[in-house]
């Protein structure tokens, strides 16, 4: 047995992307990677100018033809996957990011290996029951990885045994240095790096991590900042990432007049330099954005304000109505950030506080002795 473990990834999007689930996983498989793990990513192949394949900060990614742009290609995908795990040779563990059409393959690939199988489910604010083939999948994986009382619940009630859930963040966030003297120098970096993201010293930056799609509820965001964008013009806005939206925001943007004002910087590998530069983080969209992209803003005492949600209260700790919005008030973001513009020593002390309480990597995380301990216990019980 080669004392490197070789750990198998499967999920629907890696590198390149700037949203909360690629930036969870990017981080958790370089753990992996220090902790001497080899790990392969599989991941379906976007775009056809991408490679087929490519080390990323020691991990290598593979990527899969025929991606699933709708349910026409579920099938073609599914066989050009089961393709390329045929000839992929062995692996010690295999990870689905979540519990879809790739799993049931894998599964069939890891029982015949006598290798563990880890699923990882998760229950979003208004998710349902979760399906038949989840639920299948669920129930013969060696480990379920939940992030949620919810999807824990979901799960125990379906009837899987509570020894075959682990429940807890993935992975910690990151703790960005934020002092001023690294502060001007991220901001140099980014402007020399994306003219677009120059901020002078007095300017206000806040970025918005993530998608540009309707699931983070940029529209609605931007429609409510819209006055405060024109009316401070010491206030820069950076909105990352990518997706279908980007052009109908910016063509937006041009009609308001504020596309000089809104950056659309597209894709980061990772957000060290962004985070270190902002002043405030938003998350707009309730339930996404807190597996890695809020634990992050709090471990480095970046100001946040994000959709309410119960997990995202929870995260948050004792006084989480300092930095959740509601959507039950039309204006909210418009009032808060309007709120920060005016004053944002509140939100900035608030923030170093709860940093003060939630010390870096405090708390229990997918470890990579976890997913060795469970590769170890599935040796000796095929031995």
């Amino acid at each position: 047995m080669n004392a490197r473990r070789r750990v198998l990834v499967i999920t629907r999007h890696f590198w390149p992307a700037t949203n909360d689930d690629t930036l969870r996983l990017y981080h958790w498989t370089q753990h992996l990677v220090r902790d001497g793990a080899q790990v392969t990513v599989a991941t379906p192949r976007w775009h056809s100018s991408w490679p087929r394949r490519l080390v990323c900060d020691d991990v290598v990614v593979e990527r899969i033809d025929s991606p699933p742009l709708h349910s026409l290609r579920w099938s073609s995908y599914t066989r050009q996957f089961e393709q390329w795990l045929s000839r992929a040779g062995e692996f010690d563990v295999y990870y689905c990011d979540s519990p879809e059409a790739e799993g049931d393959v894998v599964l069939d690939q890891a029982t015949r290996q006598g290798a563990p199988l880890m699923v990882r489910y998760h229950a979003g604010p208004q998710t349902a029951s979760p399906s038949a083939r989840q639920l299948n999948l669920c129930r013969r994986a060696s480990l379920v990885v939940v992030g949620s009382l919810p999807a824990q619940q979901q799960l125990l009630a379906a009837g899987i045994a509570p020894r075959c859930i682990w429940r807890g963040p993935q992975v910690a966030g990151a703790r960005y240095d934020r002092r001023p003297e690294a502060r001007r120098t991220a901001r140099q970096v980014l402007a020399e790096a994306n003219h677009d993201l120059f901020a002078r010293g007095q300017d206000r930056v806040l970025v918005c991590p993530g998608e540009l799609t309707e699931a983070w509820q940029l529209p609605n965001l931007l429609r409510q900042l819209a006055p405060l964008i024109d009316s401070h013009r010491s206030l820069r806005v950076w909105l990352l990432g990518d997706g279908r939206q980007r052009h109908s925001l910016y063509q937006a943007l041009r009609h308001d007049g504020l596309h000089r004002l809104v950056a659309l910087p597209g894709i980061f590998t990772d957000l060290e330099e962004v985070l270190q530069a902002a002043d405030l983080c938003l998350l707009p969209a309730a339930g996404i954005g807190l597996g890695w992209l809020l634990p992050t803003c709090i471990a480095s005492g970046l100001p946040v304000l994000v959709a309410d949600s119960p997990e995202a209260r929870r995260l948050l700790g004792a006084t989480p109505q300092m930095m959740t919005v509601s959507d039950d008030e039309p204006q909210a973001w418009r009032q808060r950030v309007g709120q920060w513009l005016h004053d944002p020593l509140p939100l900035t002390r608030h923030a170093a506080e709860l940093q003060r309480q939630n010390p870096a990597h405090s708390a229990s995380y997918l470890t990579s002795q976890v997913v060795f301990d469970l590769q170890q216990t599935c040796v000796e019980r095929h031995a």
